[in-house]
């Protein structure tokens, strides 16, 4: 699809579904997205305490040495039970970061990063508490490249040597390798992009199948409502690490979603019941 017809397209969705939000009190893109209608949902209490995880015996994300392969594109995953994946990308606000860390750390709600290393200031304060999530298997780490580019803008050459940049440090920071989970910049590859990630030991391509279309500042209504629109078993929700209103809302956010008996696992977790795919040709 092309870039401007994209975007007109998800300005006229996002259009309804404010619309459809009426007068509520409000205040949360991908590149690609839209939301439909809903309500609030109270944050969890302090009495209420995490779940606590055990380290598993094997770090999931130990680095080892690389191993090529063909690299498959990743919608969703075939729904068994009532999971859904939470992925949070990028990392532009240091403070949004934290509260991020904060309330996963906090309700023990598993989930996917998938950070740039050029947000580092927003991250490495974050180290420690990362590390021990994802050596207990909470989290999952993914690659998102080093600087963030429409990766079949800058070519398949210059994108691997960036995807590469990403995972060094991602090994230097955490202590752990992202393989085999890339998510490209923008929901944007194409075939010279998805090979030159399987190259390099990625081979999950992990798009999204729904969306908060929080790169854009929204209201808390309009947050709820995107996830009561997309919401379902086996679906990869995106979201960002970008804004306060993601960050803030959190908490509203996985009452909701308890509410809807639905589990928020990590991609890893979730693409063991299997995966559906999308073309390995184009982005969204």
């Amino acid at each position: 699809m092309a870039l401007a017809s994209l975007f007109a397209a998800v300005l006229a969705i996002g259009w309804a579904i404010g619309a459809a939000g009426g007068s509520s009190d409000q205040s949360g893109s991908g590149a690609k997205a839209s939301v439909a209608s809903g309500a609030a949902a109270a944050k969890p209490t302090a009495a209420s305490s995490p779940p606590t995880t055990a380290p598993l015996a094997v770090n999931p994300q130990r680095i080892a040495p690389l191993v090529p392969g063909t690299a498959k594109v990743v919608t969703e995953a075939v729904p068994v039970g009532r999971k859904i994946a939470l992925t949070f990308d990028d990392g532009t606000c240091v403070e949004c970061v934290k509260r991020i860390i904060d309330v996963l750390e906090q309700t023990g709600t598993h989930a996917t990063l998938f950070p740039n290393g050029v947000y580092a200031d927003s991250w490495v304060p974050q180290t420690s508490r990362i590390k021990s999530m994802v050596a207990s298997g909470q989290v999952t780490l993914g690659n998102h490249t080093f600087s963030h580019h429409a990766s079949t803008q800058i070519g398949a050459e210059a994108f691997g040597q960036d995807l590469q940049r990403n995972e060094d440090w991602i090994q230097k920071t955490f202590g752990i390798t992202a393989r085999p989970w890339f998510r490209p910049p923008y929901g944007d590859y194409n075939s010279g992009t998805v090979e030159k990630a399987g190259e390099l030991g990625y081979t999950n391509v992990v798009m999204w199948s729904g969306t908060l279309a929080d790169t854009s500042p929204h209201p808390k209504a309009y947050l709820l409502n995107a996830i009561k629109y997309w919401a379902r078993p086996g679906r990869i929700i995106l979201m960002h690490g970008n804004l306060s209103p993601t960050a803030n809302n959190l908490p509203a956010i996985l009452a909701l979603l308890k509410r809807m008996n639905l589990t928020p696992v990590t991609i890893a977790e979730l693409a063991k019941d299997g995966t559906r795919e999308h073309s390995a040709t184009t982005g969204y």
